[in-house]
């Protein structure tokens, strides 16, 4: 049977009404959660048994404390319910070979279907329910490591691993739950998956669920899938695709015991609105423990999400991209029928706010306070003037509704804001930190959390920016805070200072969450009230560029 278009088939009306959908991570690895054999290592938790190159049989022991003694899918639908989520995604199989529900295929797998009642849950809900499946990477059942093996029990071919384990499991996961489950395959990191065995991947699937929905992560020829996925960051610029950002409430995907980095809820809804603002869906993560219960600051954000979506959630599910093509100094905008919602993420402290529209509306009022009309005042300069109340209703964002009889016309949107200059502090040493970046390009994106970072690097069209002040010249040692697993080595990059260039090879740091400061070279500057740096790759060799904390510019005596 041929393989279906993907790039022919619109993406399902309960896909573009939601908006907004709950990605769960749960596995063997939420076990030692982060940590083995007393040691906390380095990087996202999920990745444990690669980054501590833990043999099979090591690794296979920890799922006998893999007990889901409290997993309780009703609490986490309606809890995605609450927090005004539209559908859900869970990791059928990660990495780790480990399958939530009870396949015939092996026995590395949970102690009874744990998808199965996740399932009855969702539908009672109406939570449309997606499957998380690892096609191309899997460290226990044989053929299928991606880089360097580190136990002789992952030999194997790859075909036959896609012939023994990965199609039938898909066959598994495709035939058991009813004909509107999975209502997406969410594939991950293709790696060996040439388009020849995509495409043998993707015949199965299309033999049961023809034009199934799908992600553009299977290896499919340019891309494929029905939408794109960036991880962890939001495009600068509104993608052509349908697309939809996953990103974790705090910075690992499974849970980590160490990891605290937790986002507050003001900061999860500005990228939920941001997302909405270009057309996007978020995905947001939480990691379940062992035990399947949430971590008490994942229900937390959830629930602070869930208090604005009730007030404000008509700007978001069934919304679109607004009119203003990225965001503006005080926020973002939606549209849903005839009516354009603002975003106000920055409240003006004068209560003026310049709205780049060329026509003014019926209406303006605040969803927090409908019964109150706003006042506005006519076109100038390419925008009109909303008066607001002093104080915002909400500290994270506030939503204005402008209700319109016809489309409005675009008037004079100012340029995206920039990061400001970075100015040379009194003992000259500058440290270009990765929060401080613009990032150019839509393949690199920055994490949030008490140590920033540029990551999900995987393409030469993406690169950071610092413009800096420099007052005090001579030559400056410049080193770069980066990490690399020895199986990513190898970026050939450049930094560029104005219009000099310093080569840097990227040599494997231990794992992506272990940084070390390396010399790059020494230049010579002058002055000036602006220059630009820039870390430039040239070559990437594997895929992926480097995860770089800052750039240090320091004087030599």
């Amino acid at each position: 049977m041929p393989t279906a278009n993907p790039q022919a088939t619109q993406s399902p009306a309960w896909w573009r009404e939601a908006r907004f959908g709950l990605f769960i991570h749960w596995g063997v690895y939420a076990v030692p959660a982060g940590v083995h054999r007393g040691r906390a290592v380095a990087g996202a938790s999920e990745w444990l048994m690669h980054s501590a190159k833990i043999p099979v049989a090591d690794y296979q022991a920890y799922a006998a404390d893999f007990t889901a003694s409290d997993y309780d899918p009703e609490a986490w639908a309606r809890a995605a319910k609450d927090a005004g989520m539209g559908y859900v995604v869970i990791t059928a199989k990660h990495h780790d070979g480990f399958a939530l529900f009870d396949t015939a295929v092996n026995d590395w797998h949970a102690p009874r279907d744990l998808l199965r009642s996740l399932a009855e849950a969702c539908r009672r809900h109406d939570l449309p329910l997606g499957f998380y499946y690892s096609q191309a990477q899997d460290w226990i059942n044989g053929g299928a490591v991606f880089g360097d093996k580190w136990d002789a029990a992952q030999d194997g071919d790859f075909d036959a691993y896609l012939d023994r384990v990965a199609i039938p499991q898909l066959t598994e996961l495709l035939t058991r739950y009813g004909p509107e489950i999975p209502a997406v395959l969410w594939w991950d990191t293709p790696a060996e998956m040439n388009p020849a065995r995509a495409a043998r991947v993707d015949a199965a699937v299309q033999t049961i669920r023809p034009g199934i929905f799908q992600n553009d992560r299977l290896g499919l020829a340019s891309g494929g899938g029905h939408f794109d996925t960036p991880e962890q960051r939001i495009p600068a610029t509104r993608p052509a695709r349908p697309w939809e950002t996953c990103m974790t409430t705090n910075e690992s995907w499974g849970f980590n015991l160490h990891d605290q980095a937790w986002k507050s809820p003001a900061t999860l809804i500005r990228q939920l609105c941001e997302v909405v603002s270009q057309g996007g869906n978020y995905l947001l993560n939480i990691g379940p423990r062992a035990d399947g219960t949430f971590p008490k600051p994942a229900l937390v954000a959830l629930a602070g999400i869930g208090a604005w979506m009730r007030v404000n959630g008509v700007a978001i599910r069934g919304a679109s991209a607004g009119p203003f093509p990225h965001r503006l100094p005080w926020g973002f905008a939606t549209a849903r029928g005839d009516t354009i919602y603002l975003l106000v993420e920055t409240w003006p402290a004068d209560g003026v706010l310049s709205v780049p529209l060329l026509d003014l509306p019926a209406s303006a009022r605040l969803l927090a306070a409908p019964d109150s009309s706003l006042a506005f005042s006519s076109v100038s300069a390419g925008a009109f003037i909303l008066h607001l109340p002093p104080t915002a209703p909400d500290p994270a964002v506030s939503v204005v509704a402008l209700h319109y009889a016809l489309p409005p016309r675009l008037g004079t949107v100012p340029p995206r804001p920039r990061p400001p200059v970075v100015p040379q502090p009194a003992d000259g040493l500058i440290v270009l930190r990765a929060g401080d970046a613009e990032i150019i390009g839509e393949h690199l994106a920055l994490t949030a959390g008490p140590d920033p970072q540029l990551g999900c690097w995987t393409s030469l069209d993406s690169h950071p920016l610092w413009r800096i002040r420099l007052h005090q010249a001579g030559a400056y040692r410049v080193e770069l805070d980066y990490a690399v697993p020895a199986h990513r080595q190898g970026t050939l990059a450049e930094i560029a200072i104005s219009d000099l260039r310093l080569p840097f090879v990227a040599a494997g740091t231990g794992g992506w969450g272990e940084f070390v400061r390396a010399f790059a070279g020494v230049v010579t500057l002058a002055p000036h009230d602006e220059l630009d740096v820039r870390v430039l790759p040239l070559s990437i060799p594997v895929g992926a560029v480097m995860n770089l904390r800052a750039v240090h510019l320091t004087p030599v005596p």
